[in-house]
């Protein structure tokens, strides 16, 4: 003899089946509930990172903000202009002058003797006027920027002929 097919499920899939029907209105809602949470989480992610690189991206540096340039960008213009300023004072100097960074190899050795020093804050100062007082030539801005945006997709090619 044939069972009906509600006959031979197992006990707790019959259960499910019968606990569904009578509360279908109850996991309906509950599910219409969840998806909208999802949805919303979603939109909330999709605002955050939409215009952006990721979760890492950051904000752009206004361009006249020296003092929010990191201390290698300060460095480096310093030394392409021979402003001969002092390399800003760090924590890696502060700890080096500590008890125990009198010690290590790095204080000990001569070679590396640090000169005086300045804050970063001073050192974007003198290099924000600096950058300020150069004198522009706009005929050479902007015919060097049309250039670079004309070429930027160009590799550099040597041919032999």
């Amino acid at each position: 003899m044939a069972r009906p097919h509600k006959e031979s499920a197992s006990e707790s899939e019959s259960n499910k089946y019968s606990n569904t029907s009578s509360t279908g209105t109850g996991t309906k809602s509950s599910q219409k509930a969840k998806t909208q949470a999802a949805i919303q989480a979603q939109q909330l992610f999709l605002s955050k990172h939409i215009n952006s690189n990721g979760p890492q991206d950051q904000p752009k540096i206004h361009p006249l903000d020296f003092e929010k340039f990191d201390e290698e960008t300060l460095v480096r213009y310093n030394k392409k202009y021979n402003l001969n300023l002092p390399n800003p004072v760090s924590i890696n100097n502060d700890i080096l002058n500590s008890e125990i960074g009198k010690k290590t190899y790095s204080k000990r050795n001569k070679s590396r003797a640090t000169f005086g020093g300045i804050t970063k804050p001073e050192m974007a100062n003198h290099l924000k006027t600096h950058f300020m007082n150069l004198p522009t030539k706009e005929n050479e801005i902007l015919t060097n920027f049309l250039y670079k945006v004309k070429h930027q997709d160009n590799d550099f090619k040597l041919t032999f002929k």
